[in-house]
């Protein structure tokens, strides 16, 4: 919606709050137009309309998250939806020809399960597997809500470079689904790519963590000194002077009680015997 529409979509939440005999305060409609100005006011509209008329949830009062379900569905829901857009354009683009997708989660998705050839070479026997991490990775970056992609996702194709070597112009890129929101999501997209990778000297990585070297050095010392001041648990208690013998302290390991072995003695030797020498025991 554009800002112009403030006024009639502000008139429509509190003529629908009314119904339901709810009043609308500032906050509540800075709220609905905060959440819902990423649609149209006509879509608005049919979303009040069909909430009202909904056996199951049309009996309470409309709040964002019902206008938001039924507009754009539950990140399961766009999950699907998105799948299908990509299984669509991997076997009508195929792997070979850049593509820019109306959603920018796709572009992430695709990225983290490879890129957009490795998804387009996938073989049938791994599909299922494939939508399945399709799907939750593109329900956490809906989730997120903001979250860096690329603004393209390159196919398996010679750089710009070698077109231009030869006087030709390099290929034309595919806007899959709504070409406007295509054209939205490339120019908010990352040409590096979706994870930003930096490259320092290292004379600026010696002269950057002084500081926390030196705070770290410092702690081993002092967890040592505290170490040594601990008691020892497994020293007894000295016996004062004058008095029995010293009484454990209470939760100190004891000595294990000496053990009496058997003795064994070897029998007379003159002693007549069958073939040994006669051992006795003596308990």
């Amino acid at each position: 919606m554009q800002p112009s529409e403030r006024a009639p979509f502000a008139q429509l939440v509190t003529d629908v709050l009314a119904y339901y005999r709810q009043d609308a305060s500032r906050f509540v409609l800075d709220l609905w137009w905060g959440a819902c100005q990423s649609f149209e006011l006509s879509q608005i509209r049919q979303a009040m309309q069909r909430h009202a008329t909904d056996a199951e949830h049309g009996r309470f009062a409309p709040r964002v998250a019902d206008v938001v379900r039924i507009l754009a569905g539950t990140a399961a829901d766009r999950a699907a939806l998105a799948w299908g857009k990509t299984l669509e354009a991997m076997g009508s683009v195929g792997a070979y020809t850049d593509v820019v997708f109306d959603d920018p989660a796709i572009h992430a998705t695709v990225l983290d399960l490879g890129g957009w050839p490795k998804v387009c070479r996938t073989d049938l026997k791994e599909l299922s597997y494939l939508q399945h991490r399709f799907c939750e990775s593109h329900r956490a970056y809906t989730g997120r809500g903001s979250f860096d992609y690329p603004r393209c996702l390159g196919g398996d194709r010679s750089p710009d470079s070698e077109y231009a070597k030869v006087g030709l112009s390099p290929p034309r890129i595919a806007f899959i689904g709504n070409a406007e929101r295509a054209r939205v999501v490339y120019e908010g997209g990352s040409a590096a790519g979706k994870t930003a990778v930096r490259f320092h000297t290292l004379q600026a990585l010696a002269a950057a963590p002084r500081a926390v070297t030196h705070m770290s050095s410092a702690a081993p010392r002092a967890a040592t000194h505290v170490t040594s001041a601990a008691p020892q648990p497994m020293q007894r208690a000295a016996a004062p002077t004058g008095t029995g013998p010293a009484q454990p302290r209470p939760g100190a390991l004891r000595a294990a009680p000496a053990v009496r072995r058997p003795a064994y003695h070897q029998g007379v030797a003159n002693q007549p015997l069958n073939t040994t020498a006669e051992r006795t025991y003596h308990p």
